[in-house]
């Protein structure tokens, strides 16, 4: 029997429905949120900024006015119970209710604000996404951000599932809404100076764990130019690995996006056929979300840095 028939938890939603029309304090839901994510007290009050007695007390009082435990506390953390399941069904409904009231009221007096969720891939979000912010929240302060950086295909589960506006992938992929390329950089081939000389052969290769798309392109250039390393140092990340090429440790196959500090020599690569290796960037909407005000002045700022047209109106 799914929890929505459950008549304990329709008496439940039921005081939720009362308690957000008299008195829900929209902190109260953050900290339940929030806490349902991370399982564990400390976490949620350190992301929360709030003192973990504080923190407790809230939730203790939320139970209390609603008659039911929501979660079991154990040492190893915290756990909904199933009155707490059916409250973050409604909590999330709610939350939803918020958002959309803020952002067609701000709308309404011209100011853009509400919330904008990103996910982002690890690599732009280390290498692009601190800029285009800073750009981004000085012309709109009002806009409270959500970020999440995970990898490109975490990026687009997401995007399907409905939680993020935006997401910045990096990769190819299928995505029926709206899909912009924002670059389409070279794939080079990176070493130490002091190693110009020394056949590849004879150096470390540095590699790094990458999705399919990207491994493939790198094994086929590999194989084509019949390279096969000796030795193979495998690291985690981007900046990581190129960190090891700096500090002379071998060579490695990277895309551009991470170079701009790097002082060795990058040489751009091509297949046997004179094709380049490229990697390419692209932001993923969703049209009917790009109507609102805080969307599309993302992709505005996000455009504008790129030097491409916009696809949505000016705000």
């Amino acid at each position: 029997m799914g929890l929505r028939f459950c008549p304990q938890n329709s008496i439940l939603k039921k005081k939720i429905e009362k308690r957000t029309e008299h008195a829900m304090d929209e902190k109260d839901l953050q900290i339940f949120l929030t806490l349902a994510e991370t399982g564990n007290l400390t976490r949620t009050a350190e992301k929360l900024y709030l003192a973990q007695p504080t923190l407790s007390k809230r939730l203790q009082n939320l139970e209390s006015e609603l008659g039911a435990t929501l979660f079991l506390r154990s040492k190893h953390g915290v756990t909904l119970t199933p009155a707490g399941e059916a409250a973050r069904e409604t909590f999330l409904h709610t939350t939803k209710d918020f958002e959309d009231l803020r952002e067609r009221l701000q709308k309404g007096r011209g100011i853009v604000s509400g919330t904008l969720r990103i996910a982002t891939s690890i690599d732009y979000s280390t290498y692009r996404l601190p800029e285009v912010l800073a750009q981004y929240t000085t012309h709109y302060p009002e806009v409270k951000l959500q970020i999440y950086s995970e990898h490109s295909r975490e990026c687009v589960r997401q995007m399907q599932t409905g939680r993020p506006h935006i997401a910045i992938m990096r990769g190819e992929c299928e995505w029926d809404e709206g899909k912009l390329l924002l670059e389409r950089e070279s794939v080079c081939l990176i070493r130490n100076k002091t190693n110009a000389d020394t056949p590849l052969e004879e150096l470390r290769y540095i590699d790094r764990d990458a999705n399919p798309e990207h491994q493939s392109m790198k094994a086929r250039w590999l194989m084509e130019h019949k390279l096969e390393p000796s030795s193979i140092l495998n690291v985690e990340g981007l900046s990581t690995c190129v960190a090891m090429v700096k500090a002379g440790l071998g060579w490695s196959i990277v895309p551009e996006i991470c170079l701009s500090y790097f002082d060795g020599i990058a040489e751009p690569l091509f297949f046997a056929d004179g094709t380049p290796l490229t990697r390419s960037t692209y932001l993923l909407y969703r049209r009917r979300e790009a109507e609102l005000p805080q969307v599309r002045a993302f992709i505005q700022t996000v455009c504008e840095r790129e030097n491409i047209p916009s696809p949505v109106p000016r705000v």
